[in-house]
Parts: C-alpha cells; structure tokens; sequence
C-alpha cells in the first residue's frame, strides 16, 4: 500500500475529515497521513539531510500532498528541492516556481545536499523548540550555537550551554521587536581562525581576517567590537578554502556573497560558517579594498550588456 503525507499549516477538523474521507475511499491503493509543519524536523549534515514528519522521514511516503502551506510557504523551495533529491512525488510541482528563500535554515539544507563541509545543523519550527531540546542536545552535544534564521551579518547569534538555555533563548527573542523568531542549531566549532572571503562573478575578489568571537555570555558578540577590519592579500588562505567559498556561493546561486569560513582549532579543518546574501562592507576607501571591488564587479557587468 502506498503512503501519502498530508501537510498542513494548521491541523483543523475540515482538514482531517478530509484525510479520513480520503483514507475511506483509497480503494486500498494508499493510507493517508496528516501532519502540521510545525511538525517538521530538519536534520542537516554534510552529504546527509533528511526531513522527519512526526519521526518519519519524507523519503518514505510516495506522496507529499501539501494542502495548504500558509505561512510556511517560504519553506517550500528548500523542501521542494529535498523531494526532488529523494525523488520523491508532490504536490503541487508549481511550489519549484516559488523560488529559494535564503533563511539559514534553507541554505544550509542546499549546502549540505552539496557537500560542503559546515556545523552539523538541526533545525525545527518555533513551536516545537522544547520538544525537541533532548533530541537536539543528544546530537550536538553542548555547547550549541543558536541563529536566527533571517538575519545576516552575525546578528542573534546565541551560545546554549545547559538545557535552561533553550527556554531563555525563546524568551529573550519574544520581545515585540524580536516576536517570533525561528532558529538553527548548530554544532559548536572552537575556532582558531576566521575569514570572510568576499566573492563577486565567481570569484573571491577580498580577504578578511574576521575578529575573535566572545562566547562569555549567551548572546555572541565580538570581543572587540571595535576592532578594525582586517585586510590580507588573497593567496593568505590554502586553495581548499578559496574553493570552499566559491562552490558555496554557486550553490546558492549567488553572484555577490561574503563567506565566513573557519579553521578548527586542533584539527585543522575547514568549515563553512554561513553564506550572507548581502555583506557588509567598509565605506572608506582607504582602509578597504571593498568600494573598489564592488566598482570594478559593476564595471565588468556593464561592459557585457
């Protein structure tokens, strides 16, 4: 018998007498599941995704039925493009059309489908933070870095260090400016070097040593806020990391990107840190190289129209 997964932003009784309808017509071609988003538990590791619904993963149905998406819509290009690597049947084809939402949580899953070597990355619905805590906690052990999923340039960046952290995490970004924020879990990487390699047309244009992280207190910040940026000439970092930045970026289909990558401290190993859609940049040009190459991209750009 076949199996169908039927995905709903909210689970209403119109909506499970459609399921059990469904279910008492099959004809004993298929069973019929119904399932909230919210329910939904992405685990995402270099090479290795998978999408659970209720524990199950939605490579195991035939079908995935999405009835309606509602809020959760924006999710769709991310899970549309984890069925079609499953080869997995859905419904409607037309959700590929709605195109990639840049959230960390999508971005991360269409690296790692990739292969790119970053934190082992759990993500889960607002709603179901605390239920999962014990699951999240037994895979990535603690610390765990928390981020929001919207923003950009290492902002809401958050340290776990015991369980109690979870609870006020939600309620720290529950304030009216910060309402109802979602976040990715990740594996703490102790890092011994970060750069931020500014790509632009396929190809890394500045290097930036980026500055210390400061993990003292549960919001992670720099430990010199103040400090200047850093500039080192392009051959300062191994091929492997140049390589990195570039596949990334080509991933995600962006042509201007600022990629944070890091060594691991003990180990060596490079790891993708995140991808930003829309770096940050120092408005002198003196100081650097930035203003010239974000000119000298458009530049380029405009000579092949």
């Amino acid at each position: 018998m076949k199996k169908i997964l039927v995905l709903v932003d909210v689970v209403r009784p119109n909506k499970k007498k459609l399921v059990k309808f469904l279910n008492k017509n099959s004809k004993g071609l298929y069973k019929a599941v119904l399932c909230p988003f919210s329910d939904l538990f992405f685990e995402i590791k270099t090479g290795k995704v998978k999408i659970k619904a209720k524990g199950i993963d939605l490579s195991k149905y035939d079908l995935v039925f999405v009835r309606r998406a509602g809020r959760y819509v924006r999710f769709m290009g991310a899970i549309s493009k984890y069925l079609d690597y499953k080869n997995v049947l859905f419904i409607d084809p037309a959700f590929r059309e709605i195109g990639m939402s840049m959230d960390k949580a999508s971005s991360a899953l269409r690296l790692a489908l990739k292969k790119i070597v970053m934190p082992d990355t759990y993500f889960c619905f607002r709603s179901a933070v605390l239920n999962n805590k014990e699951k999240i906690v037994k895979n990535l052990g603690f610390p765990i870095i928390a981020k929001a999923i919207n923003s950009q340039r290492n902002k809401n960046i958050f340290i776990l260090k015991d369980v109690k952290d979870f609870e006020k995490l939600l309620k720290r970004s529950n304030t009216r400016s910060h309402s109802g924020k979602e976040f990715i879990f990740q594996k703490f990487i102790d890092i011994e070097r970060e750069f931020r390699l500014l790509v632009m047309g396929g190809k890394v244009v500045v290097l930036e040593q980026k500055s210390v992280r400061n993990y003292k207190k549960i919001k992670v910040e720099y430990l010199d806020p103040d400090e200047p940026s850093v500039f080192l000439k392009l051959d300062s970092v191994c091929e492997s990391i140049n390589k990195m930045a570039l596949k990334s970026t080509k991933a995600l289909n962006l042509d201007v990107a600022g990629v944070d990558v890091a060594i691991e401290k003990g180990t060596g190993k490079n790891y993708l840190i995140e991808v930003n859609k829309g770096p940050g940049i120092v408005p002198d040009a003196k100081t650097s190289p930035e203003l010239k190459a974000f000119s000298d991209y458009l530049q380029q750009k405009i000579r092949l129209i």
